[in-house]
């Protein structure tokens, strides 16, 4: 996990299996589910209506920009085009909601496998978190999604993350220039009037 804590937690029962760090080269480490099969890495699964929060060891803030992701199959007869849903949610220091929770739509099988997709996080790469509850939802035919059945699985890989401290503010010399050439702009078209 690197520079990041990771905490794990069942969807129903403390005993719950919450879920599993999978090899995706190992077909057989995916027991009586359907895995993605084109991540040949190391991912997170999580199982159960289990769900998971994250965030850098240093306590310092960050902001999210993105990840990989999977819906996991497990016992449905069939899978609607939106086999699942992410909710991603971030919180401050204190424990606090920042901002709003994001959806994110996780599809069904491709050619009867399911495949990781990349996922931009346009809302949340704009605010400072301190950690990420990610929850996942399974949804059925009508559309309803619940995580309450045991089904929403998901898998989750390469998440991308930037410190607060490093985001990148335009320079002063920049935002001058890009003013002067607006007046110039502008001289140009008053003169030309």
């Amino acid at each position: 996990m690197g520079n990041y804590w990771v905490e794990t937690y069942g969807g129903t029962l403390a005993s719950d299996l919450a879920g599993a760090i999978v090899d995706g080269r190992d077909r057989d480490t995916c027991f009586s589910v359907s895995c993605p099969v084109n991540n040949p890495s190391n991912y997170l699964s999580m199982l159960n209506d289990g769900y998971f929060y994250f965030g850098l060891n240093s306590g310092s803030t960050f902001r999210l920009q993105g990840f990989q992701a999977s819906f996991i199959g497990a016992g449905q007869q069939s899978f609607p085009s939106t086999s699942g849903l992410l909710v991603l949610q971030g919180f401050d220091q204190y424990g606090y909601a920042v901002g709003a929770a994001t959806q994110y739509g996780l599809s069904g099988p491709t050619g009867g496998a399911f495949n990781f997709a990349s996922y931009s996080t346009d809302y949340l790469s704009s605010l400072d978190v301190a950690f990420v509850r990610v929850l996942g939802y399974a949804c059925d035919a009508t559309g309803s999604c619940n995580r309450n059945s045991n089904l929403a699985n998901f898998a989750i890989d390469n998440i991308v993350t930037v410190s607060a401290d490093d985001v990148e503010v335009p320079e002063p010399g920049s935002l001058a220039l890009l003013g002067l050439g607006l007046l110039g702009f502008a001289y140009s078209r008053r003169r030309a009037a």
